[in-house]
């Protein structure tokens, strides 16, 4: 009984005048008899007892979902069912969400389905959508409805896909930010940006999917949140990577719209967030987006030329988060870019000045050569913007080592996670001065431990409570409380840092060239 959600075949006597027991009661008394305890049924179910219970000859099978320190009986069937067994896991991202059904019984995941957050159209940036909900408490129905409907989608196009009557599985599990989960509860998501930072919930625990709006015929529950900004996306990756259960120190680094930095190991855990995500997204630059069809992903530069790959293999029409990364990295080893980041107009015909904006930029794609006839370029001001946040990314790091007394070189590994690190090439990364120059079979790179933590949970209850347990023993630091944290950060603004020592491989190549 390790499973969020079992089903439970009974074949059971039928009721007589010597043994006139309830049918509710007939079925309760026989799962405890099996192990069940503090069960309780939903009075949709009750109402369906009678006949069914009697036609099938209470050859039947309950659906029981854990639920605190209970079981809740979410459905009764006629016959053996407990072939039929399935649960979704979600990673309910403020940009995209994504939905697994997952067979209970053997564990493996049937389908999956991806979608835009509805949210999106009342902001990309979370604060943006916060201060939307305060401009009209109708808002935050706007919000609500929009993530409901995002999940209704996620839902048919599941069924679509499988042919499972996907809204009727008796369990779901949800790992999202701090956030997310308040617009989803329709709570008043101020409370997380505004002093002193105390969210309304920070552990709801479990709901019924229809008194949150999804249409949804189970159990949902959602995954702790350790802070205002270590949300229980958070949580459930450390779920995934186990941490926690570990002798040697490691870093846990997930990059969305926010960046989240975790360190620790069996005896500590330390965890700070900060807005390091967008810009390594490549939401910064002007041609910026997600990672999507004719987005630039890769670019290499051999001398003065430069030449890319695209995402669908299409022409372009703007570069994702991959290929800026690539970008300043290559133009760093060829000499068209110096430590400061300042553009080169010598190295490559390719550098060219943009009289009306009085500022070079580097052009990574030609009118020829872009989809819309459009030159396709980064700045010198998107270079400096960009900057700014790969040094946040670094400070974070640098900060929360030393915070818990830690160097670099006491890390035993780096786990990445995030659609950023997955798609990106780490060694461009590190060239560029986001992640420390340490051995590179440290690092391990995840595209959604979000996802794996939650799928991980809804196969195993305990992990509920390993959450719970975790959620209140991170030790969250606030970056914005370090003195000299904007100091350090000027540091990290060049590429790769102002101190060449810490970067002992990419000062090599560099010196070589």
């Amino acid at each position: 009984m390790e499973r969020f959600s079992e089903k439970v075949y009974l074949s059971l006597k039928m009721p007589t005048e010597d043994a006139a027991i309830a049918d509710r009661e007939r079925i309760i008394l026989a799962l405890n008899t099996l192990g069940y305890e503090n069960v309780t049924m939903r009075l949709s179910v009750l109402r369906q007892l009678y006949p069914m219970c009697r036609e099938s000859g209470f050859d039947i099978t309950a659906t029981v979902v854990r639920r605190g320190s209970g079981w809740i009986i979410t459905a009764i069937e006629p016959g053996d069912t407990t072939g039929h067994h399935y649960g979704l896991a979600v990673d309910y991202g403020s940009t995209t969400i994504i939905m697994q059904l997952v067979d209970l019984n053997s564990g493996a995941v049937i389908g999956q389905e991806k979608a835009l957050n509805g949210q999106t159209v009342y902001g990309t940036d979370i604060l943006t959508r916060i201060t939307y909900s305060l401009e009209d408490p109708a808002h935050v129905e706007d919000l609500h409805r929009a993530t409901a409907q995002t999940f209704r989608d996620l839902l048919w196009a599941l069924t679509e896909q499988t042919g499972i009557d996907v809204k009727s599985c008796p369990i779901m599990v949800i790992s999202g930010n701090t956030t997310m989960i308040h617009f989803l509860l329709k709570l008043n998501a101020w409370s997380v940006f505004a002093s002193p930072y105390a969210p309304v919930a920070a552990d709801p625990g479990w709901f019924d999917g229809e008194e949150l709006g999804l249409e949804f015929d189970g159990v949902v529950y959602i995954i702790p949140a350790a802070s205002n900004y270590i949300g229980g996306d958070i949580v459930s990756g450390l779920l995934k990577l186990e941490l926690h259960k570990q002798e040697e120190t490691s870093l846990f680094f997930d990059i969305g719209t926010n960046g989240e930095l975790v360190i620790g190991n069996k005896d500590w855990i330390m965890a700070g967030a900060g807005a390091a995500g967008p810009a390594l997204e490549g939401y910064i630059s002007r041609y910026g987006m997600r990672a999507s069809e004719g987005a630039i992903d890769t670019v290499t530069i051999q001398g003065a030329e430069l030449s890319f790959t695209t995402i669908g293999n299409k022409k372009p029409i703007g570069i994702c988060g991959s290929g800026i990364i690539d970008l300043l990295a290559q133009m760093r080893l060829h000499g068209w870019i110096n430590i400061a980041g300042e553009l080169e107009p010598k190295a490559s015909p390719r550098i060219v000045y943009l009289p009306e904006e009085q500022q070079y930029a580097a052009v990574y794609a030609t009118k020829e050569e872009s989809a819309d006839g459009q030159m396709l370029c980064f700045t010198q001001t998107d270079i400096r913007q960009y900057l700014d946040t790969k040094a946040a990314a670094y400070t974070m790091i640098e900060c929360l080592l030393e915070t818990a007394g830690c160097r670099e070189e006491d890390l035993a590994h780096c786990h990445l996670s995030g659609a950023f690190t997955a798609h990106s090439n780490l060694e461009s990364a590190i060239t560029i001065g986001i992640f420390p120059d340490l051995p590179r079979g440290k690092y391990s790179c995840i595209a959604n431990t979000s996802l794996e933590g939650a799928r991980i949970t809804l196969l195993d209850h305990r992990k509920a409570d390993e959450a719970k347990m975790l959620s209140e023993n991170i030790y969250c630091v606030q970056f914005a409380s370090i003195p000299d944290f904007l100091v350090r950060m000027q540091a990290a603004k060049f590429i790769p840092h102002t101190d060449m020592n810490r970067f002992p491989n990419i000062k090599s190549v560099l010196n070589y060239r």
